[in-house]
């Protein structure tokens, strides 16, 4: 996208935006990315020229021969999906999934939320992409060995940890506590 003095509060807004954005084009080519997203994918600023959607985001699969769109991982890519699903008239898509991105010359898996809207820019239809990595928020999968008695954990380290320990170091989640309607229940004195 050319940015002009027009849509220099548009392009400033962009920026601000405190989670990765990009705008698609209908050849799902990415016309801008926000500072957010440059900082998040390691984009440098030479890099955010109109090109693939995977050539942009770093996508593993963007260097293979097929390109981005065309290898067999990319039927169930998260963005690539989301875009199309907004491409085809979906007003606001959620999807979840993983997506595998080159870091600091590493491949990482990641799980993002993608949201996608359908917009249009002086007669073109393009797409706002709002990428949010939940990796830390996902950790959490698999089997979990657990004591049928005390209920701890068995961490990777084969200790084992209190349940709240455990989801705590391995989620974002944080607890409160409470009683559930059976203890009350056996908690009250008995009046007879």
């Amino acid at each position: 996208m050319v940015w002009t003095a027009e849509n220099d509060f548009s392009r400033f807004l962009l920026n601000e935006m405190p989670i990765p954005v990009a705008i698609s084009n209908a050849d799902i080519e990415l016309e801008a990315v926000n500072l957010a997203a440059q900082k998040f994918f390691c984009i440098s600023p030479d890099d955010t020229r109109v090109r693939s959607c995977g050539e942009v985001l770093q996508c593993m699969n963007a260097s293979q021969p097929e390109k981005c769109g065309g290898t067999p991982a990319c039927k169930n890519c998260v963005v690539r999906s989301s875009i199309v699903q907004a491409l085809q008239g979906n007003s606001v898509t959620r999807n979840k999934g993983t997506f595998h991105v080159i870091k600091t010359q590493e491949v990482q898996q990641l799980t993002l939320l993608i949201t996608t809207s359908p917009i249009h820019y002086q007669n073109l239809q393009m797409v706002i992409v709002l990428i949010e990595d939940i990796s830390l928020i996902t950790e959490l999968q698999g089997l979990l060995p657990i004591c049928s008695v005390c209920h701890k954990i068995r961490n990777e380290q084969g200790e084992w940890i209190s349940l709240e320990r455990y989801i705590k170091n391995h989620s974002e989640a944080e607890f409160t506590h409470d009683y559930c309607p059976d203890c009350i229940r056996a908690a009250k004195p008995r009046t007879e």
